[in-house]
Order: C-alpha cells, then structure tokens, then sequence
C-alpha cells in the first residue's frame, strides 16, 4: 500500500513537472511572437517614413521649378507671397542643396503651415548623435471635423518625440574619378533610425536628384 501510494506521488510531480515546462513553452513563444510582430512593426514604419522623407525632397524640388525657383532651393521659413516670379531667389532661399562644399544633412516634414526643417549640419557625426538630433514627434492636425496625424521634425504643444529620427542625407554624385556638377544632379539617402528598448535598427532609401 505504501509503494503504491509513493508511486502515485512520482506521477503527479511528473505530471505537474511537464504541464510546467508546456506553459512555459507556449509563454516563451508568445513573448518570441510578440517580439517579432513590433520589430515587424517598428521596420515597416520606419520604411514608410523613409520613403515619405525621400517624396518630401522631390515635392519640395518639384514646387521650386514650378515657381521659377532655384530647384534646390530651401525656402525661408513661413514665407508667405504670390508673385514668386518676382522675387530674388537670393532673398527667399535659406540654402541650397548643392551649395555646400561638404555633405550636408536637412532634416524635414510636412506641417499644415508647409515644409518644417532644421538647417544642414554636418554628416560625419556617431549614429546616436544623429539619432537624437533629428528626432520625430508624432502629432495632430484638426480640419473641421477630420483629425489628421503625421510626423514632425518639430515638436508641437509639446509632445514627446518618439522612437524615430530622420534626415536626408545629400551627396556629390561621382563617375570613376570625376564628380558630376552637383548643381545638376545631386545623391539623395533617406535615413531612418530608431532605438527601441535594446534594439537599434536604420532604414536608407538612396536615390539621385537633379534639375529636371
């Protein structure tokens, strides 16, 4: 009777012991699926900011010709006039593009009172430093009864900045040993980091971009 009750003993502790080790099992992968859904997450976000960063260039480039403007022209910050066509390009464009003798960084959105951006610095800096120098800050726009959310290169009421920087990076464009004139055409990168608890991650969309 006694062997047959220790024997009843060992099997509910073995019973108990894998029923254990199974939830533990079934929680591991939860938390490894969860970990994989944000960083799925966390790298499409930071792809279609980079791709917004890389439209907002061409948009900007785009409205310059059309307003007989410098192509890479940066406008002076709420500069508010109809008659572009009469106006010194010397008085409306803070810089250039191309008009550095270095690689410069812009770093840019879209607000509901046009193009925000922090003027170029210089690109050779450590990925923290640019990381925390071009942060983004998730805010809100109301338009009568429709509520619009986008990312600002400045903060707004307030708000925290989030996980996200970004800045566009600009380049001479060269062919073998001979750099092409970067008032016409110029490389343009995209970069968009982020640092989420322990991870770090960069998405850089590269392309070209010139006058025309």
């Amino acid at each position: 009777m006694k062997n047959k009750s220790a024997f009843t003993f060992i099997e509910v502790m073995v019973a108990i012991t894998v029923f254990a080790i199974g939830v533990l099992a079934v929680l591991s992968l939860i938390t490894q699926n969860l970990a994989t859904l944000d960083a799925t997450q966390s790298r499409t976000t930071a792809t279609f900011l980079a791709k917004e960063g890389m439209e907002l260039v061409y948009n900007m480039r785009d409205s310059n010709i059309n307003k007989w403007l410098p192509w890479d022209c940066v406008l002076v910050p709420n500069l508010l006039t109809g008659n572009w066509w009469t106006i010194d390009p010397d008085q409306v464009c803070v810089w250039n593009f191309s008009s550095w003798s270095k690689n410069q960084i812009l770093q840019m959105s879209f607000s509901p009172d046009g193009y925000t951006y922090t003027l170029p610095v210089a690109a050779g800096n450590t990925f923290i430093e640019l990381w925390s120098g071009n942060r983004l800050y998730y805010t809100r726009w109301d338009i009568w009864w429709h509520t619009i959310f986008w990312y600002s290169s400045r903060p707004i009421k307030g708000q925290n900045p989030t996980f996200f920087s970004r800045y566009i990076l600009f380049t001479w464009v060269r062919e073998w040993n001979v750099i092409l004139p970067r008032e016409s055409i110029l490389k343009v990168e995209s970069h968009v980091s982020y640092i989420k608890w322990t991870k770090t991650w960069e998405v850089v969309l590269e392309s070209f971009i010139g006058n025309y």
